[in-house]
């Protein structure tokens, strides 16, 4: 996996732009629980991500893919990620991906292995390019860890650590190495608070297995919108980026006729950005 975003682009800087994330479980309808997300498309003034799913007759996640618009500096950027996943069998979990990224001119793709515990839970994320990167996953008191080597060693690396509390995402604490071979640095830290409404991009077999894998994807290929951890949808965030000012945000959920989460909105600062999940 490549590292596309600078770290400036992190869960705070998001939530500045009024990207933000959600979940799927408890207060949810059958329907909402059932349903798989098609598209999750968020807008902003001058940007736009979607991220794309694809899923096999088994309701196994086959494709993600992430696409950027943007136009918040002096020139328009494009930018897109795909994760492609490789299953042995009628395992719930993958055993590779292939990764690969058109728009920097990577269309041949870097396959990926990756290994489990006992569990079926994903603890490690290998690189098969000859590129270095690895990825290492746990579970520390059912709270989950994730260090990521971009180069293979500690010179070059971000550390994202997610607090668990009723099974969602209490609290995110994110280091990173800004300049590779000093001290890691705390980039950010986010609190969250939870609505009673499904998170639709929560299903607990992709979850268990690669939920921490598609994170940390997230983070680097559209700056962290996507929650695939917690099991509902979140309606409120504070936090800081590297001890600035504490920033706090409240966001507005609304549901299609299915009972299932349809359209985030927010606004901070003069800034307005809306969130719209679209199903199969």
């Amino acid at each position: 996996m490549m590292k596309k975003y600078p770290l400036f682009l992190c869960p705070i800087i998001v939530l500045l732009i009024i990207s933000c994330k959600k979940s799927n479980s408890g207060g949810n309808s059958n329907e909402a629980a059932t349903s798989y997300v098609s598209t999750a498309i968020s807008t902003s003034a001058q940007q736009q991500i979607v991220d794309s799913f694809s899923y096999d007759s088994s309701h196994r996640l086959s494709s993600y893919t992430i696409t950027v618009y943007d136009t918040t500096t002096s020139y328009p950027r494009y930018n897109s990620q795909v994760l492609k996943f490789i299953y042995n069998g009628s395992n719930t979990y993958p055993s590779y991906y292939n990764e690969y990224d058109t728009a920097l001119g990577n269309t041949n793709g870097d396959y990926h292995l990756l290994s489990y515990d006992a569990q079926d839970r994903i603890t490690k994320d290998t690189s098969l390019s000859g590129s270095g990167y690895v990825a290492f996953y746990t579970y520390p008191g059912n709270n989950l860890a994730s260090t990521i080597l971009w180069e293979g060693t500690l010179q070059n690396n971000l550390m994202d650590t997610l607090y668990m509390t009723n099974g969602n995402i209490g609290t995110e604490v994110l280091y990173d190495a800004e300049v590779p071979g000093q001290p890691d640095i705390q980039q950010g830290d986010i609190n969250f608070s939870y609505a009673s409404t499904a998170n639709p991009c929560y299903h607990a077999a992709t979850t268990n297995s690669i939920g921490q894998l598609l994170f940390i994807a997230s983070i680097n290929g559209s700056g962290d919108f996507v929650d695939f951890i917690s099991k509902n949808a979140y309606e409120g965030a504070s936090g800081t980026q590297q001890g600035g000012p504490v920033v706090a945000f409240k966001y507005t959920l609304a549901n299609d006729s299915k009972g299932r989460l349809s359209r985030v909105t927010g606004s901070a600062a003069g800034a307005t950005g809306t969130i719209v999940y679209n199903y199969y």
